[in-house]
C-alpha cells in the first residue's frame, strides 16, 4: 500500500492540471466567431449520429466571453439535442487562429480507417485488405465494388469510416467473379502491375453490357492493348478499350462502349438484372 501511495505521489508531480472543463446548458451565452465557415448538413449528420450512438462529451474551445473558436458544429448539434455543452476557455485562441487550426486538421483517409479496423480484427475490413492485395487494386474501388458500386456511394463511404461496413458472402462472391475477370484481361498486357481506377471503373461498366465477353477482352488486349498504354482517365479507357474490343466484330456483337457509358445504359441494364 505504501509503495502504491508513493507511486501516486510521483505521478502527481509529473502530471499537473493544465485547465478546467466546464459544462452548461446556457446556450445563449455562446457566440459564433464571425466569418467561420458554415457547417454542412452532412457534417452535422455525422456528428449527430456519433453522439447518439455514444456521447464522448467532446469539448469545444471558447474565449472568456463565450465566443466559440473551435467546435461550432458540435455546439449546434448538442444544443439541438438538448445536451450540455462541454467547453474549455482559452483566450490565446483568437479569431485569426480558427482558419489556421482547421488547416492543420486532416480527416481520416480510407487507408487510415482500414488500418484502424484491421488492427482490431474486424472481418469486413480484413476482407477489403485481402482483396486489395489479391487483385492489386486501389482501396476505394475495392470498397465500392464489394458493394456493387463502381465507386463508393456517400452511404457506403460513411458506413466504412464509421466502422459499420459489413459484407455478405454473396457480395464477396460477385466481387471475385467481376474483379477476377478484370484481372485476367489486365494481366494479358500488364501482368503483375496494379490495376488503375480508370481501367477498373471502365471494366465494371463494360461488364454490364449484354455483349461483354472476357475471352474477347483478352484477345483485344493481346492484339491491340498498346492503345491503352497512355490512358489516364476513365473516359480515355472507355474510348480506347471500346475500339479495340469491337475491332473486326459484327455489329450485333459490338459493345459500342462509348455510347453505352455516355447514355448510362449500364445503369438500366443493372436494374433489368435486379428485377
Amino acid at each position: 500500500m505504501q509503495q502504491e501511495s508513493r507511486s501516486k505521489m510521483k505521478n502527481n508531480k509529473k502530471h499537473k492540471q493544465h485547465t478546467i472543463v466546464y459544462s452548461t446548458k446556457d446556450y445563449a451565452w455562446f457566440k459564433k466567431t464571425r466569418g467561420n465557415r458554415d457547417a454542412t448538413v452532412n457534417h452535422c449528420r455525422k456528428i449527430r449520429n456519433s453522439i447518439v450512438e455514444k456521447d464522448l462529451e467532446m469539448v469545444i474551445y471558447v474565449n472568456n466571453n463565450g465566443t466559440i473558436r473551435e467546435g461550432h458544429t458540435t455546439f449546434e448539434v448538442r444544443k439541438d439535442l438538448g445536451l450540455p455543452i462541454y467547453y474549455i476557455m482559452n483566450d490565446k485562441f483568437v479569431s485569426e487562429d480558427v482558419s489556421r487550426f482547421n488547416k492543420t486538421r486532416e480527416n481520416w483517409t480510407f487507408s487510415d480507417t482500414l488500418n484502424f479496423y484491421v488492427t482490431r480484427n474486424t472481418r469486413s475490413y480484413k476482407v477489403v485488405k485481402q482483396k486489395m492485395a489479391k487483385y492489386f487494386m486501389p482501396i476505394q474501388e475495392t470498397v465500392g465494388l464489394l458493394k456493387a458500386e463502381t465507386s463508393p456511394s456517400k452511404d457506403t463511404s460513411e458506413d466504412f469510416k464509421d466502422g459499420k461496413y459489413n459484407l455478405k458472402y454473396s457480395e464477396i462472391k460477385k466481387f471475385d467473379d467481376l474483379v477476377g475477370d478484370m484481372r485476367k484481361i489486365w494481366d494479358v498486357r500488364y501482368a503483375g502491375k496494379k490495376m488503375p481506377r480508370s481501367f477498373i471503373r471502365m471494366a465494371a461498366k463494360a461488364a454490364k453490357n449484354p455483349n461483354w465477353s472476357v475471352e474477347r477482352g483478352k484477345i483485344a488486349m493481346k492484339n491491340h492493348g498498346a492503345k491503352l498504354d497512355g490512358c489516364k482517365s476513365e473516359q480515355e479507357m472507355v474510348d480506347n478499350f471500346g475500339i479495340i474490343f469491337d475491332k473486326g466484330l459484327d455489329k450485333s456483337k459490338r459493345l459500342n462502349l462509348k455510347r453505352f457509358v455516355e447514355d448510362k445504359l449500364y445503369e438500366k441494364q443493372e436494374k433489368r438484372i435486379l428485377n
